[in-house]
């Protein structure tokens, strides 16, 4: 049985345990004196936004600059390229609106745990963002850190930030999604087609001659089978959508030579890379890919290896309603290279010697 005195002195250490939890909680979650929710991440950012002229981001190492030109806007380091419009309007709104809400570290050698290093570095996860208004001054000068995911509730995402001349880290409301990254600033979609409209493709290689892909045509039904009602296709006709127009004298198709995974490669190819093409590649290191769709215009494609990397330019010509969609490919891709990811370059720039073996092998 407990004793009024021992009564007294449980319930006093229970109380003192309580506050010492209450100081704990209120110590992780720091929602406390430090607390400064309401005060503008940039707020001159706010008051000159439409004097906005670039947006320049640097991230391990590498600086990209997003240059408004009238209503557009355009890569300033790929030589003018088009530049995604909505992104640059989606990244100034937010660190417009951006509040901060609670200091974090100002101690230099633990502000890569937040991500907020100097993004100089080769491996700097950091992004610096430097917004410049037309005449190049510098309107704001920040740094981007890593998310926190549900740092202000379920749902409620929010970033920790600094300002580039300061020391002093920030957990701050909402996620301005930023990168250096090329591929996150423009359309990707270098070619995109109908596959299913595709009725030849093909691809010379100089030295080692030419494959030409067709469209094979529809397996011939038999008298018996015309009178009753359709029948699926067996697995043989699915997998003989294209066949070659000749195999080479001595030579036959390899068993894991897939016609229909090089046609279906035509159907989307994206770019990693884009740069200005300055002359037309030498002939004798290129490939040449034609390509013929029903209804769609005839695309040209040439290919060659830079390096490790594959770049691809192309060319469209039609007539008819083929000649607009024809004029809508040239437009963005007349004058300029694209890189491509290696895999796909392997695919749509099969060699003999990719699919052929000897007979009898």
């Amino acid at each position: 049985m407990i004793k009024p005195h021992q009564f007294i002195g449980l319930a006093a250490a229970t109380a003192v345990s309580l506050l010492l939890a209450l100081g704990l909680y209120a110590s992780s979650n720091r929602w406390s004196a430090g607390k400064v929710e309401g005060e503008a991440f940039v707020p001159e950012l706010t008051k000159r936004i439409n004097s906005v002229g670039a947006i320049e981001v640097t991230q391990g190492g590498s600086t990209l600059t997003i240059a408004r030109d009238g209503s557009a806007w355009k890569v300033r380091e790929r030589s003018g390229f088009p530049a995604n419009a909505e992104q640059a309007r989606t990244l100034l709104v937010a660190l417009a609106q951006a509040q901060l809400v609670e200091p974090r570290t100002s101690i230099k050698e633990k502000l890569g745990l937040l991500e907020l290093e100097e993004p100089t570095g080769k491996d700097a996860k950091s992004r610096r963002v430097r917004i410049l208004d037309t005449s190049g001054s510098v309107i704001s000068d920040v740094v981007i850190g890593k998310t926190r995911f549900d740092a202000f509730g379920s749902g409620k995402g929010g970033i920790y930030v600094r300002r580039s001349a300061e020391a002093q880290s920030w957990l701050a409301t909402g996620d301005p999604k930023v990168t250096a990254e090329i591929k996150d600033w423009i359309d990707t979609k270098v070619f995109t087609g109908e596959t299913a409209k595709i009725v030849k493709v093909k691809i010379e290689t100089p030295g080692e001659g030419e494959l030409v892909i067709e469209k094979a045509p529809p397996p011939e039904a038999k008298a018996e089978d015309a009178k009753g009602p359709p029948k699926p296709p067996t697995a043989a006709a699915k997998e003989s959508k294209y066949r070659l127009a000749s195999t080479p004298d001595g030579k036959q198709l390899k068993q894991d030579a897939k016609l229909d995974d090089i046609v279906d490669a035509f159907g989307s190819i994206n770019l990693d890379d884009v740069r200005k093409l300055e002359a037309p590649p030498a002939a004798d290191k290129t490939q040449v890919v034609t390509l013929e769709s029903e209804g769609a215009p005839t695309v040209t494609f040439r290919l060659r290896k830079d390096g490790e990397a594959q770049w691809i330019s192309l060319i469209a010509a039609g007539e008819g309603d083929a000649k607009k969609m024809a004029d809508e490919i040239n437009a963005k891709a007349q004058g300029w290279e694209f890189k491509i990811p290696n895999w796909k370059a392997e695919l749509i720039g099969k060699r003999p010697a990719d699919i052929f073996e000897a007979k009898g092998s």
